[in-house]
């Protein structure tokens, strides 16, 4: 079995944040100067969660901003 087979899995904003929290949570104790290759895929994972978590926050209007 190949590696470099990719998968898209879609998830909703809430269900993404909820894995991304439990995987941080598994992975927080782990070294950051030693880590793992587990922990290094799975912090990966993480960063990818994260920005595409809040690349689909929703936009809020804040009025201050458009004041001049």
């Amino acid at each position: 079995m190949s590696c470099d087979i990719d998968i898209n899995l879609k998830v909703n904003i809430h269900e993404a944040a909820l894995v991304r929290a439990y995987l941080f949570l598994q992975t927080k104790q782990d070294s950051y100067e030693f880590p793992s290759t587990r922990t290094v895929i799975i912090r990966k994972f993480i960063q990818n969660l994260d920005e595409q978590i809040e690349a689909n926050l929703p936009k809020e209007d804040h009025p201050d901003e458009h004041r001049v």
